[in-house]
């Protein structure tokens, strides 16, 4: 009788070294991978919090300067604001001018030395003007779930007056320092002719306290529009 030896095929010792070789790879890398994955969602998380931050900037900026440069029927968005904090920036004299401004047809001017209009106190009505945003917060995330937001952010923002030291009427005269912790000047209801839009963006963690995450400034300046040309009938 012959009896017949089956071979049965099965790994090498090679190859089993291979391949303990690559899964231990494998098993050394999923930290790197994970730590990589963290990274890359905490980056997204934060550029989603600059996103709304620089948004809500831009709303505020979308806004009349001042709640007496709303274009109506005494005033055109041309026209420039009288602001006491800016002295030599003020009027010109009787006429409609100040330092920088171009005398002519259809250009930046004050308004009406006859019907003179004054910046206001920062505040106001909600929604009229950039001032009316000062204090005001607004929250997205979670609670809205149709928002689409990971986290739960609070926007404050703040608008505030700042001046600056230069002297206008001296031509040689060029460093312009601007005050940008000037309270005296948005607490005390002085106006000049530069506002700063200063939105805080907060973001809430698990324990429901607010970490604050980034803080951006624009600033928007007195100085009017310039003025089209439009059929009169």
């Amino acid at each position: 009788m012959v009896k017949q030896i089956t071979q049965r095929k099965a790994f090498t010792m090679i190859e089993l070294i291979f391949a303990l070789v690559i899964i231990s790879i494998t098993v050394m890398s999923l930290p790197t991978v994970l730590l990589m994955s963290g990274n890359a969602q905490e980056q997204t998380l934060k550029e989603e919090g600059i996103m709304l931050t620089s948004t809500k900037v831009a709303q505020v900026l979308t806004y009349p300067w001042d709640q007496n440069s709303a274009p109506d029927a005494i005033m055109s968005t041309s026209q420039a604001l009288n602001t006491g904090g800016d002295g030599d920036l003020g009027r010109n004299g009787a006429t409609d001018f100040r330092v920088g401004h171009f005398p002519g047809e259809m250009r930046r001017r004050l308004t009406p030395n006859s019907n003179a209009r004054n910046a206001s106190a920062i505040g106001g009505a909600a929604g009229t003007n950039m001032g009316a945003f000062d204090g005001t917060n607004v929250q997205v995330g979670a609670a809205n779930a149709t928002q689409g937001y990971k986290k739960v952010y609070r926007l404050t923002t703040a608008v505030t007056y700042i001046g600056d030291g230069a002297n206008y009427n001296t031509p040689a005269n060029t460093n312009i320092a601007y005050d940008f912790n000037s309270t005296d000047i948005g607490g005390g209801g002085g106006t000049t002719n530069v506002k700063m839009v200063e939105v805080t963006t907060e973001e809430q963690d698990p324990t429901g306290a607010w970490i604050e995450i980034i803080k951006l400034s624009s600033f928007s300046s007195n100085i009017g529009e310039a003025e089209f040309f439009k059929r009169r009938y």
